[in-house]
């Protein structure tokens, strides 16, 4: 098929969850054999060149910061781009599309528009994104007034547009279930956060002593699960035990502003790197100490398909599939878990058979295929018109 892909995220650098998510929609649709035209932002202003993947036709879009009119009045969850238009029409008119793809946030004011043109659409979801947002936490009376206010919001935002869609992809079963209580449940489906397992092939020497905990720590759950680990957590026994460092983007922010420094108590920010694996591959364990967030964590799958033991607390690990965490939910609990832990033992070479399972590149395209055979096969006959506008 020919596929119009669109996602508002800057997929490359690939390093964070939905950056690594779209990049592993792309890569899996031009594997399946699909020739995809893919609107992206480039935050970063790399050379898309770079990252190039046969069958695949990049096209940046670049979304304007929200003004204070637009925050306040909560008209971005229905307003449209016109420029985004213009290149969904170019794009229409030089090919005949069969699929819409439309990836994360607020997308969903798009489905019309292709519908219109008996164009259907598959919705990708990275999280149910109201309920994630309504565990951020909110300190004092305004910060609660706007987080009940985009809450509301995102909700309007998914009951208004979501259920227009041909099919809504979720990635775990929590957010099935979510989706499907005001979406027709025939239209929902899983395909799981998923990675490329023949990019997760390197071997490091292992440091006994060494933890990582990667992430992009300016996310909220990311930066308050670094706060429950640093003050409720992390002790002098601890320090004199293990070096942790801190991988990914805002690392040293989030820890200066907890602690006041780049380095406390062996703990070592390391910032913003282009590739997390390394550090996995070389660390006898990751630690995933998260209070809140949804969906399955992309740092949880990088550890287990690079056979590296995980040590998490349950919301860390949720929708995973998989007997062979190290879990752990209060801070005594944490810290015991810490230290009885000696990275041997078969925990890592399990965790890499659960990843090959369930959250593989070859099993999640043959899951992503169905669903677009499904749609395909019930949608209106396409008949290629040229778009006016």
């Amino acid at each position: 098929m020919n596929i119009l892909f669109f996602t508002p995220i800057s997929p490359f650098p690939s390093f964070g969850g939905e950056k690594i998510r779209s990049a592993a929609l792309l890569q899996a649709l031009a594997a399946l054999g699909h020739r995809v035209f893919a609107i992206v932002g480039n935050e970063d202003e790399v050379s898309l060149a770079d990252y190039a993947i046969p069958g695949v036709e990049f096209f940046v879009h670049r979304e304007k910061p929200l003004t204070l009119t637009e925050r306040l009045t909560g008209n971005f969850i229905s307003a449209q781009s016109p420029s985004l238009l213009r290149l969904f029409g170019e794009i229409c008119n030089r090919h005949p599309i069969d699929l819409a793809f439309l990836d994360y946030g607020y997308v969903g004011q798009y489905i019309r528009w292709f519908s219109a043109g008996r164009i259907p659409v598959v919705l990708g979801t990275h999280n149910a994104q109201a309920m994630h947002t309504l565990q951020k936490p909110a300190r004092g009376f305004i910060q609660q007034l706007r987080r009940k206010q985009l809450v509301n919001l995102e909700k309007t935002h998914e009951r208004r547009y979501f259920g227009q869609a041909a099919a809504v992809i979720t990635v775990s079963e929590d957010d099935h279930d979510y989706h499907a209580s005001f979406i027709d449940p025939a239209k929902v489906f899983v395909v799981p956060n998923f990675l490329d397992e023949t990019a997760y092939t390197l071997k490091e020497q292992r440091e006994k002593n060494l933890l990582v905990m990667t992430a992009n720590f300016s996310m909220f759950m990311n930066h308050e699960g670094l706060r429950w680990l640093v003050d409720e957590v992390w002790n002098d026994e601890l320090a004199k035990r293990f070096e942790l460092w801190l991988v990914g983007k805002h690392s040293r922010e989030s820890l200066q502003q907890l602690k006041g420094t780049e380095h406390w108590k062996n703990i070592k920010a390391v910032g913003k790197v282009q590739d997390v694996k390394p550090y996995i591959a070389m660390a006898s364990g990751v630690l995933i100490p998260l209070l809140h967030g949804s969906g399955t964590r992309l740092k949880c799958l990088e550890a287990m398909a690079l056979r590296t033991p995980v040590i998490s607390t349950s919301k860390g690990v949720e929708g995973v599939q998989s007997d062979h965490f190290i879990l752990a939910n209060t801070p005594e609990a944490f810290r015991h878990a810490i230290l009885t832990f000696n990275g041997r033992g078969p925990l890592g070479d399990l965790l890499h058979e659960d990843f090959l399972r369930e959250y593989s590149a070859s099993v999640n395209r043959q899951r992503l295929e169905r669903i677009l055979r499904q749609v395909r096969a019930t949608a209106p006959v396409i008949t290629h018109q040229t778009v006016t506008e």
